[in-house]
């Protein structure tokens, strides 16, 4: 008996011993053009982060790791992007050639999900190269009429360019590649597109991260318009204290979108700051809202800048529930609200915004 007990313990504990663990990535690579030692570093697209890093030993790396997700976005790059080449990565062995100067060159394989992006990259390409093209010489006119019509070539290469998008995610409901191009375009889309593109969306695909934040796009978007009354939300401020719009006093609000790595809301800021300043003892007050992801770079404009008006955010990126709610696609943006509650204005910036205030506060 004490035999057969031993017997029965040991083939439990042989069991679990050799229960297979999830297989990882493993990514084996070659790299010219840089020096031994270069340190390169895998991260996430969405959030920002690294997973992995290692040095090159004789042009070669390698990485090893496992995601949770069926596949992710990723880039592979060197310090400061000085070389950087974006990714599907996956639980497999995957290949990567590379070129220093040329990453997004480079040569992978092992991925399927990468297949399926370079197989939709090559029906897009024709409107890229298009619109490139026409920008190019764009940039050298200075004929107005020639510059409109070039302009309009250049918004109907790019519409085909989406088009061609959307009928990828009719096509394959159940890609990866599909969900996150949803989710990509969802706010640009606009409501009715997206619902109708996430209808076709397979259960896998819904429950994916993509397909998630899919799902909160729509049951939070409100896209309100001009003469529209406000939507309140509620984020946490630079001292982390929660903070409501409806908190916020002044005959005229002016809630701002903006981001400490976005090029024209670090333009803009210093008019906004000189408006504020010049009508801010009349009644105007600002809420800023920040598409930063990483509070640190947040904080640090609004110290550079001098946003002494309250800001808040809720780190998500450009999957700010408050973004999602006014359907804001691009930053700058802002909704000018009265003392009512209504919006009665948006996207003032500079000197329009000067003279509405003028008119509103004299």
């Amino acid at each position: 008996m004490k035999y057969l007990f031993l017997l029965l313990a040991a083939c439990i504990l042989s069991a679990f011993t050799f229960i297979p663990t999830s297989p990882g990535y493993r990514i084996n690579g070659t790299v010219t053009g840089l020096p031994d030692s270069t340190w390169l570093y895998l991260r996430t697209a969405h959030p920002d982060n690294e997973i992995d890093s290692c040095r090159i030993i004789g042009g070669k790396f390698g990485m090893s790791g496992h995601i949770t997700e069926k596949a992710v976005p990723v880039y592979l790059h060197t310090a400061k992007y000085t070389n950087y080449v974006p990714f599907w990565l996956e639980n497999t062995n995957i290949s990567i050639t590379l070129k220093a100067g040329e990453f997004k060159k480079g040569l992978i394989s092992g991925s399927a999900t990468q297949d399926e992006d370079r197989r939709l990259d090559q029906l897009r390409k024709p409107y890229s190269v298009e619109a490139d093209s026409l920008g190019k010489i764009l940039d050298k006119t200075k004929d107005s009429a020639e510059r409109k019509s070039l302009i309009s070539r250049i918004r109907s290469a790019n519409d085909k360019g989406k088009e061609v998008e959307k009928d990828w995610v009719k096509k394959y409901p159940n890609s990866l590649v599909s969900a996150n191009i949803l989710d990509i375009y969802a706010i640009v889309w606009g409501k009715e597109t997206t619902q109708a593109l996430y209808e076709r969306l397979t259960t896998e695909m819904k429950a994916t991260q993509f397909g998630r934040n899919i799902r909160d796009y729509l049951a939070l978007n409100k896209n309100p318009k001009v003469g529209d009354h406000y939507i309140d939300f509620e984020q946490m401020n630079a001292e982390g204290k929660a903070v409501r719009l409806s908190q916020i006093k002044g005959k005229y609000v002016l809630l701002d979108f903006w981001a400490s790595w976005c090029g024209p809301c670090l333009e803009e800021n210093p008019n906004l700051v000189r408006t504020y300043a010049r009508f801010k003892d009349k009644g105007f007050a600002i809420l800023g809202v920040s598409m930063d992801e990483n509070k640190s770079p947040w904080l640090q404009a609004i110290k550079k800048y001098q946003l002494v008006w309250e800001n808040v955010s809720d780190l998500r990126g450009d999957k700010n529930k408050a973004t999602l709610m006014y359907g804001v696609s691009a930053i700058p943006a802002n909704f000018l609200i009265d003392e009512n509650g209504i919006i009665i204005d948006k996207n003032l910036r500079g000197n329009a915004l000067d003279a509405r205030l003028e008119k509103l506060l004299p």
